[in-house]
């Protein structure tokens, strides 16, 4: 579930935003997930720091995907 709102929102970031974000946060989600996978493999307790990064990257794109998409709209419509 994660990484399709990830990918989605990533896609739309792209798209109606700016590809470069995207791109840099979307590295900032892959680096969070790695984190967050070494920090499992380790003990279940030090995954938090790959969780926070990567769900805070996710929030960012979500929240300007949707910024990106209804602000044109908005423009056109007043």
């Amino acid at each position: 579930m994660v990484k399709i709102i990830c990918g989605d929102s990533l896609w739309l970031f792209s798209l109606f935003v700016n590809p470069l974000w995207g791109a840099g946060i979307g590295v900032i989600w892959v680096l969070g997930r790695i984190l967050f996978a070494w920090g499992y493999y380790q003990a279940a307790e030090k995954r938090t720091l790959g969780f926070g990064i990567s769900y805070l990257s996710t929030i960012v794109l979500l929240i300007g995907a949707l910024v990106g998409i209804i602000l044109p709209l908005w423009k056109t419509i007043s």
